[in-house]
């Protein structure tokens, strides 16, 4: 039997096997829509299923842990990112990444919270092992976003002609053997709870913040999906991936460098942050250079997953307690999904219609008019 520390680390590395199967496919985005002649919109769609399958499953997966108990969850979220995986390696294009994305997103929503509870048991309970298993389920979940498209570039720049990269099989492997190690944990839950639906809910006085999230994961969200296709459709296909994963790259070393930031001044900070590295982005985009579109995505990364995102997490966590305080993180990654899908689409469908210049400058204005609103709301508010 592993020892309490082993057996969270391996959890840990569970939760990170689903979070690189979100992210090893997104160097490759720009590059399938443009060899089947497709889209920013059909691209933004395809990538909006993630969101969408998140946002509809979250009040049935969010209590499934309690019900049919952690194992079960985790190994099932293990097997759905190996099936991301797979089918995207056999059949490379744009309908196969919809079902991509569904299976990450179901993934996604099994270990959520399974593996937050079960790595806690695990590490012995407690507040210390609670504190133990947070940190390292923390770090996979960061590490696995921001470590997979980078690998999967890597692995393009070496070897050009492969396809799929070398990243789709060491995922598989890496699924294949967790998925017998995780098998040979404990299952902690003694008895299942009651309710099969956990509804998320907002808190008071948080409407502001987490608001803030929309345009937040709206932004990144355009810049993994029509930025790069917009990008593929000029002959530039690897300088949106570059730009998406050093967006990725910078965004989770930047929780780190601006977590003591006080909430609301994290998230008016973060839209401050979020306007300019937008605009730099779609500058580049539109034919300003490259420059400008890397630095643009290192800056929209800092805004949105150094600021914007947990200080608008913080603000709903600090308003509510026990089981509010779960429905109500819940309610914050609906409205977060919610601006990862539909802003992309959006973007994309207007690129499709207008061209990459104009849709991503009135893009820009809605975004100014957006934050103006929520920095004057969140001054309010605090």
């Amino acid at each position: 039997m592993p020892q309490p520390a082993h057996a969270a680390l391996m959890v840990g590395l569970a939760v990170g096997a689903v979070g690189l199967a979100t992210t090893i496919p997104l160097p490759l985005y720009g590059e399938m829509a443009a060899r089947e002649g497709h889209g920013a919109g059909a691209l933004a769609a395809a990538f909006a299923c993630y969101a969408a399958t998140v946002i509809l499953t979250a009040p049935l997966l969010g209590p499934l842990p309690d019900r049919i108990g952690r194992k079960p969850c985790v190994l099932l979220g293990i097997a759905l990112a190996a099936v991301s995986s797979l089918v995207l390696s056999l059949l490379p294009s744009i309908p196969v990444l919809a079902l991509a994305r569904v299976a990450q997103g179901l993934g996604m929503g099994c270990v959520a919270g399974a593996a937050a509870a079960w790595g806690a048991e695990l590490a012995g309970g407690g507040a210390e092992g609670g504190r133990r298993a947070a940190g390292v389920i923390a770090l996979a979940t960061i590490g696995s976003f921001g470590a997979g498209g980078i690998l999967t570039l890597a692995a393009i720049l070496a070897w050009p002609g492969q396809r799929p990269p070398a990243t789709f099989a060491l995922h598989l492997a890496l699924c294949l053997l967790l998925l017998v190690l995780v098998a040979r944990l404990p299952e902690t839950l003694a008895a299942p709870q009651r309710g099969w639906l956990r509804l998320p809910r907002f808190p008071p006085g948080t409407l502001a913040t987490t608001c803030a999230i929309l345009p937040g994961w709206g932004v990144t969200g355009t810049v993994l999906t029509a930025v790069q296709s917009a990008l593929a459709a000029g002959g530039q296909r690897l300088a949106g991936p570059v730009a998406a994963c050093g967006m990725m790259l910078i965004g989770v070393l930047a929780q780190r460098w601006f977590r003591r930031v006080a909430p609301r001044r994290a998230v008016r900070i973060g839209l401050a942050v979020l306007l300019a590295g937008a605009g730099l982005t779609f500058i580049g985009t539109a034919g300003g250079g490259l420059w400008p579109l890397l630095l643009g995505g290192a800056v929209v990364g800092i805004g949105s997953y150094g600021f914007v995102y947990p200080g608008g997490l913080a603000a709903v966590a600090e308003a509510a307690s026990g089981e509010d305080r779960a429905r109500a993180v819940a309610g914050y990654f609906v409205l977060a999904h919610l601006g990862f899908g539909a802003v992309p689409l959006l973007v994309g469908l207007a690129i499709d219609g207008l061209g990459a210049g104009p849709a991503l400058a009135g893009s820009w204005a809605v975004l100014l008019l957006a934050s103006l609103v929520l920095w004057r709301a969140t001054a309010r508010s605090g």
